[in-house]
């Protein structure tokens, strides 16, 4: 903590303006800027760094946008396909359903004719025994 201090004091301890009046001279070589000449600089960077920063927003909320476009796209992709095969299911099941019933026909059916047969084959050979 201390060193923190430390530091931060003799950065501000460190000065590199100084103010000037009219016909006195600079205390140092170097630039002087009149306080238009500041105001401009420090405008510009103000506005650098806004603009700066609405880019930064504007291509944040752009990736935003287009990941949620294609989450949304996905999910209801997704929420199609869900769908689409509970209708094929349900469509199974009703034809699987009309399949047993047939099949329980067939099954009489094929029981019956075995039965009308077998009872013919008797009833033949029975009425060609007799004579």
């Amino acid at each position: 903590m201390f060193l923190l201090i430390f530091i931060s004091t003799l950065w501000a301890a460190d000065i590199d303006h100084a103010n000037v009046g009219k016909g006195e001279p600079a205390p140092f070589t170097g630039k002087l800027l009149t306080y238009d000449a500041l105001a401009q600089i420090i405008a510009t960077h103000e506005s650098e760094l806004l603009k700066a920063d609405l880019d930064k927003e504007f291509e944040l909320q752009k990736l935003s946008d287009n990941l949620n476009l294609k989450y949304d796209l996905y999910e209801s992709r997704c929420e199609a396909d869900s769908v689409m095969y509970k209708q094929m299911i349900e469509l199974r099941d009703e034809e699987l359903k009309m399949q047993s019933r047939k099949d329980w026909i067939q099954r009489l059916a094929f029981f019956g004719g075995f039965a009308l047969g077998t009872a013919t084959t008797i009833g033949i050979t029975y009425s060609v025994n007799q004579n």
